[in-house]
């Protein structure tokens, strides 16, 4: 069953502008499609740099971590800081005692200027005195804290959190390494100020929005942050990025544990800041397609009027030749010349042009034709009727021994025999030549000795076909323009043979030939026979229609030396 497509009743004008509309939804699709393609390719190119940067920026962290761990170690372990401590838990009271502190505490401050980001460092002495230098000294860790800390570690070094926001300390205990007798002589606090330890370590990077913690206190975050380590990833032992929901916004939430202690690092990135680039476009797509649907609207229905219009007027036009008058009245627009809409309402203008004139030619040759039938039918005289009275004619010549009346009507009655009662368009040379003889016959009766007439034929073409009427009426036109203007005695020959396929028919005579400006009229039909009405461009394009171009009359004449007419034809054999 063939389904008839749904547009198909659809005008020209509602086709291009639903064409038009359709073309503008497929771009919006693709653009939509290479949109969130590249979108997702952004976002994820986004991830990727936030864990790199993540990535370097631990790494950093680390290893400055570690440099202050090294210097915790080295403090712990200086010679002098030993001596002064163990004299200071000696608790010797005096100028002695004084002299020790101050020492020592100025040993601390050449460690502490090591790095701008050491906001203190404090040594904590067995009975528990706290001896404090550095750029910031208010800073103080709560001391029970530290204590169950410290001892826990056994030695080593930990971090923790000061309460002062942003402040974190690396503390050890001081054991005592001469004899290796490990023995207590203190604590050691260095603290850090991680606002000043952020910016100047990652110095490179343009986003600081980093949180450590050790799993249970948050030890930094940017002051404009208020989070809590209960709304980060609790994920141990395992680094990457997810997004999550903090504070009613979503932050893409990249996270790495360090390589040498417990603290994590988390970087976020406000969602906000990632898709703002990609709401930028998504908006600029939807202005610029809702622009060029305005624009495809107004242009396409513009375009389907320019185009449908003048089809529509043509239509209109053609439906009033349909009801018959094919006189139109349009005018055709001249905005529509040159295109092809335009050449149709031409060729249009032109062909009812062409039809009123077939119209009027036709309607012109019936007349002619009804009038002709009308004198045809007036002018019709029984060819048997015409036959017996030149018969008579004859009988009455001889018996009143009258032979040249005799042998002329007799010539006559077989001339128009040949000539009316041989209907078909193709006779044989020998019946052409009958024709030619009989009429050859009766002019000599005329013209006495000026006419001398010589045939040259092969016998074995004389039952070639050829068209009727094709020799006799160029003999009579040889009589006619030759023998007629001249006093002397005009020879005509007509020679019969064959070239290569071809059958050549030459009638030749000595008259007194033919100008060439006559010529031309002679092939155009312009001058005519003066007597049977059979001119040579009648034969020439009868022959031409019959046969093709190849074939036909060719004449050759030259002033005061005669003319020759030749006939090329195809040897047809009956």
């Amino acid at each position: 069953m063939n389904v008839t497509p749904f547009y198909r009743k659809f005008k020209i004008k509602n086709k291009i502008f639903s064409i038009s509309l359709l073309l503008l939804l497929i771009f919006c699709l693709i653009g939509i499609v290479t949109y969130h393609y590249f979108t997702t390719i952004y976002e994820k190119r986004i991830y990727e740099e936030s864990a790199d940067m993540l990535q370097l920026s631990s790494t950093v962290l680390d290893k400055e971590l570690k440099k202050v761990e090294g210097l915790s170690f080295q403090v712990s372990t200086d010679e002098l800081v030993q001596r002064y401590m163990d004299r200071i838990n000696s608790n010797i009271i005096g100028i002695e005692d004084y002299r020790t502190k101050t020492s020592l505490l100025e040993r601390l401050l050449i460690f502490a200027s090591a790095e701008r980001y050491i906001s203190s460092m404090q040594v904590i002495d067995i009975y528990g005195n706290k001896y404090t230098t550095g750029f910031n000294t208010s800073i103080e860790a709560d001391p029970t804290r530290l204590n169950r800390l410290v001892y826990e570690s056994a030695g080593s070094n930990f971090w923790t959190r000061i309460k002062e926001e942003n402040t974190i300390a690396a503390a050890r205990l001081i054991r005592k390494k001469e004899n290796v007798s490990l023995e207590h002589l203190g604590i050691l606090v260095i603290t850090l100020d991680m606002k000043e330890f952020i910016d100047r370590t990652l110095n490179f990077s343009p986003n600081k929005n980093f949180i450590i913690t050790n799993g249970e206190d948050i030890f930094f975050q940017n002051e404009n942050m208020d989070i809590k380590i209960s709304d980060l990833p609790k994920e141990k032992y395992v680094n990457g990025y997810r997004t999550t929901e903090i504070n009613g916004n979503d932050y893409l939430v990249t996270f790495k544990h360090s390589r040498f202690s417990d603290l994590t690092y988390y970087h976020l990135l406000p969602f906000d800041s990632i898709t703002r680039q990609t709401e930028t476009i998504r908006s600029i797509m939807i202005i610029c397609f809702l622009f060029m649907l305005t624009l495809t609207i107004i242009l396409s229905r513009r375009a389907a009027d320019n185009i449908s219009k003048p089809l529509e007027e043509l239509s209109l036009r053609m439906k009033h030749v349909q009801s018959g008058d094919f006189e139109e009245p349009f005018e055709i627009p001249a905005k529509y010349y040159d295109d092809e809409v335009g050449q149709l309402h031409v060729n249009f203008r032109l062909m009812l042009d062409k039809i009123n004139e077939l119209i009027k030619e036709n309607y012109t040759k019936q007349l002619i034709i009804k009038e002709t039938e009308y004198k045809a039918l007036q002018a019709q005289i029984n060819p048997h009727f015409l036959y017996n009275t030149l018969d008579s004619i004859n009988w009455l010549a001889k018996i009143n021994q009258q032979e040249k009346i005799s042998v002329m009507a007799e010539a006559l009655g077989n001339m128009m025999r040949n000539i009316i009662s041989k209907k078909a368009a193709m006779i044989t040379i020998k019946e052409e030549l009958e024709i030619v003889k009989n009429y050859i016959t009766i002019q000599k009766y005329r013209y006495d000795q000026r006419l001398n007439f010589t045939l040259k034929s092969i016998s074995e073409l004389e039952d070639s076909k050829i068209p009727k009427l094709s020799i006799q009426p160029i003999v009579e036109n040889a009589i006619q323009h030759g023998l007629e203007e001249m006093i002397t005695e005009c020879r005509i020959i007509v020679d019969i043979t064959t070239d290569e396929d071809d059958l050549l028919i030459v009638v030749e005579d000595n008259g007194p030939g033919i100008e060439e400006n006559k010529l031309e009229g002679i092939y155009r039909g312009e001058i005519r026979s003066k007597s049977s009405g059979i001119g040579l461009n009648n034969i020439n394009e009868r022959i031409k229609m019959m046969f093709g171009e190849k074939y036909g009359i060719k004449i050759e004449s030259k002033v005061g030396k005669g003319t020759k007419v030749k006939i090329r034809l195809p040897y047809l054999l009956g």
